[in-house]
């Protein structure tokens, strides 16, 4: 956007008898031949051209420039002060006129509330808490049901089906990222309202649109390299239908839990969002299934550690987090979906030692 503003001053010229103004340009200047005392620039409102009026570009507001404005000296100085005036004192045309990402801003809001509304516990976590176990019965039934579908009628044929499976939520989240960055009001309405958990006012959607949402490019990163580095691997373990049922029903258990924790005690200001309680499922399951594969951390690159070793560090953290009531990170998220993500292996190696047994007594 170009600004189209033509810079003008007044010089102000004291001396001990008289004043003189001369008019400064940004192309020429004039100037006094007098003895000068002190000197103080005055900048004025820029004076528009005829075809720019500011009340054609309302839309596109700037910040408010300052002006100095003499006042005469004080009493007890012998130093001038100097005032701050808007310039929108000036241009009547850009009183009070919002920003254009302000305006989008607020047509984006979900509701015109400054308070949470008053409703009862029951009220709150109801609706979530029957869309969360809808998540997890479907989730068990697809877990159930899924059978891996022929080579040559997938789409990605000649990728492994672990591969495609996390590249796949990878790019969901990505999406949702960028969707963030679109100063659409439609999007943010939508965003706001399914894609955030909001103590104050919860919406059933939002204890699995909050598991594909970030807002900063650092949070999506270290969730989807997490993601990558364990799910991958996991997926090949316990096939693309069981990993499945575990990401949907880990990131809806953990949204869940965290909202119920902030409801009950009355942390209604809360927000959060993020796959993170979805990963966490994904790491106790992994670390069930390999206590002694040996890893390094995001923050001991150098200090191979177990992954039995890794989660338990990990746990710690999380319940001191909740002890001390740390609020940066959702740790009763973490630590619910870590805690279903090992019940969701311990109840899939009963499943698989059950068909071992069976398949024994088949064969024998």
């Amino acid at each position: 956007m170009l600004h189209l503003f033509s810079k003008r001053t007044i010089a102000i010229i004291s001396t001990s008898k008289r004043t003189i103004c001369t008019k400064i340009n940004t192309y020429a200047t004039v100037s006094s031949s007098v003895s000068l005392s002190s000197r103080l620039l005055v900048q004025r409102p820029p004076v528009y051209p005829q075809f720019f009026q500011p009340s054609a570009f309302r839309q596109y507001a700037t910040k408010s420039r300052k002006h100095a404005k003499p006042v005469p000296k004080s009493a007890n100085s012998g130093k001038s002060n100097l005032v701050v005036q808007n310039i929108k004192e000036n241009l009547p045309g850009l009183d009070n006129q919002p920003r254009l990402l302000d305006r989008l801003r607020a047509a984006g809001a979900v509701s015109d509330l400054q308070a949470p509304p008053s409703l009862s516990h029951f009220q709150r976590l109801f609706a979530p808490f029957i869309f969360t176990s809808a998540i997890c019965g479907g989730s068990y039934y697809f877990a159930q049901t899924w059978v891996p579908a022929p080579v040559e009628s997938r789409l990605f044929p000649t990728l492994p089906q672990s591969f495609t499976t996390v590249a796949t939520i990878i790019a969901a989240n990505c999406a949702i990222f960028l969707a963030w960055k679109v100063p659409l009001p439609v999007s943010w309405r939508l965003l706001n309202r399914y894609f955030i958990s909001v103590v104050g006012l919860p919406y059933s959607f939002s204890m699995i649109g909050s598991v594909f949402s970030h807002q900063t490019i650092a949070h999506l990163g270290l969730n989807m390299i997490a993601l990558y580095t364990g799910g991958t691997s996991l997926c090949d373990q316990i096939g693309r239908g069981n990993f499945l049922a575990l990401y949907f029903s880990a990131g809806a258990v953990a949204s869940f839990t965290s909202l119920a924790y902030h409801v009950l005690g009355a942390r209604f200001h809360i927000t959060s969002l993020g796959a993170s309680g979805a990963i966490s499922g994904v790491l106790g399951t992994y670390a069930y299934f390999n206590p002694e594969c040996v890893h390094t951390s995001a923050f001991l690159q150098f200090i191979p550690l177990k992954v039995s070793q890794l989660v338990s560090g990990f746990a710690l953290v999380g319940l001191v987090g909740i002890i001390r009531g740390w609020k940066t990170v959702d740790h009763m998220a973490h630590l619910s979906g870590l805690l279903w993500g090992l019940a969701f292996a311990y109840w899939k190696d009963q499943e698989f030692k059950k068909k071992r047994e069976l398949a024994c007594k088949n064969s024998g």
